[in-house]
């Protein structure tokens, strides 16, 4: 079954009839859901499968429930609602440095991966980003697991720096 974003746009306007919200412009699209920003400095995320909103909801949830605003110097959304029949999450919006998108998460477990694969999981990661960037993503990952959260799907997209962070003070957070 592929994602429909017709579907996903019946949902949002549902979800924010229901909340009074107004939907302004569709901030993404992939193949988990879609997310669109609205009137009151929000976001609303619409997933296509439960497991992955199930993951994502609890995931901020758990930040929530921490108080996490930020994690190693990215800024987290805050949780601002969620409905489980339309399968939306409404968070606050950040702005770089940030880390989002929680779909790809476990929770109180790491994946069973072999040290193989998560070695290479390692270096392709790695590869995304500079020399100077990868040791604040390996931070971001070990605070989130201080809160049970083992994240992997680390790119720049998700894990976005500062496009004018010097990276000077970004080593000074390491």
């Amino acid at each position: 079954m592929s994602f429909s974003l017709s579907d996903a746009e019946k949902r949002a306007q549902l979800y924010a009839g229901q909340n009074h919200l107004v939907l302004h412009e569709r901030l993404g699209f992939g193949m988990d859901g879609a997310v669109w920003a609205t009137n009151h400095e929000s976001t609303i995320k619409i997933f296509e499968r439960d497991e992955v909103y199930q993951i994502e909801r609890d995931c901020y949830r758990r930040l929530f429930q921490d108080e996490v605003t930020a994690l190693a110097g990215f800024s987290v959304p805050q949780l601002l609602n969620y409905d489980n029949k339309l399968r939306v999450v409404e968070m606050s919006i950040v702005l770089p440095p940030f880390i989002i998108d929680f779909g790809k998460a476990y929770l109180d477990r790491p994946p069973d991966f072999t040290p193989e694969a998560m070695e290479d999981w390692e270096q392709e990661r790695r590869e995304l980003y500079t020399e100077e960037q990868w040791p604040r993503v390996l931070g971001a990952l070990a605070a989130l697991q201080a809160h049970g959260i083992y994240y992997f799907d680390p790119q720049p997209g998700n894990i976005k720096f500062a496009k004018d962070e010097d990276l000077r003070d970004a080593r000074a957070l390491v």
